[in-house]
């Protein structure tokens, strides 16, 4: 049976029966494929993924900025699937031309799109409806469900911090500050704008997300009545089912006082 589907940039993707080997070009996509019981049609996956602890055991093909097409045909996938907020639609075309292989490419702009991305793929491993990804992503709409406070706290989050490096509008994660009861005080430049120390000073944030990373220092900014909140990045940043963990940290950061 052939299934004939659009992913997120516009593109039609058929395939003749279901995906049974796949690569993955983003941790987000590893882990959402065994999130949904799906970890065994994965044949490869980027040098980041490292979650949950069987992919660390995949072969590793690179990344799509960088990927190892030899590697990549080495492992003859008939799916290939990534996720990725900034990539554009000539370049997966030209990459597609080069390995021959259908590519589904999913972007998470809003918290929303997570569960749906988790049906998108148990639809790609499976004719009929795959339970277990609606599991999942039932779970992650329900929790989705909260009530956010009616005065929304002022809130930096930083991506890195030399350079300086922000998450802006039209982002996963200014979506969830925004479910988290906080306002984005970065409103321009695009999803990840590059600022300067002046420009930081002018925004007046009253909390500061650091996205953390084990083994990194990340030494906190040196901004007057600020909190600093520290948050792993793989929660914050990966938009999977772990985002609902993200969430709770960052609801609590951002309001303290805050009760469930």
């Amino acid at each position: 049976m052939r299934q004939t589907r659009m992913d997120d940039l516009g593109r039609k993707l058929t395939l003749t029966g279901t995906a049974r080997r796949i690569v993955s070009l983003s941790p987000a996509t590893t882990e959402n494929l065994f999130a949904i019981g799906a970890g065994k049609s994965l044949v490869g996956v980027t040098s980041a993924c490292d979650f949950p602890a069987e992919a660390k055991n995949l072969p590793r093909v690179g990344d799509f900025t960088r990927p190892s097409y030899e590697k990549i045909l080495s492992l003859k996938p008939d799916l290939i699937v990534f996720d990725s907020a900034t990539v554009n639609k000539a370049d997966v075309e030209s990459f597609a031309v080069r390995v021959r292989v259908p590519v589904f490419v999913q972007r998470s702009l809003k918290v929303a799109d997570v569960p749906r991305h988790l049906e998108e793929l148990g639809m790609l491993v499976t004719i009929k409806d795959n339970r277990s990804a609606a599991f999942v992503a039932d779970r992650i709409r329900r929790a989705l469900l909260v009530r956010k406070p009616t005065t929304a706290i002022p809130v930096f989050v930083e991506i890195s911090a030399a350079p300086l490096y922000a998450v802006g509008p039209g982002s996963f994660v200014d979506d969830l500050v925004r479910l988290a009861g906080g306002q984005n005080v970065v409103t321009e430049g695009g999803p990840f704008p590059q600022l300067t120390k002046e420009k930081l000073l002018t925004l007046k944030p009253q909390v500061y997300v650091i996205a953390t990373t084990p083994g990194v220092a990340a030494p906190a900014p040196n901004l007057p009545n600020v909190r600093v909140v520290r948050i792993p990045a793989d929660l914050l940043f990966r938009p999977t089912p772990r985002l609902l963990t993200g969430l709770r940290m960052l609801m609590a950061g951002v309001n303290p006082l805050r009760v469930e």
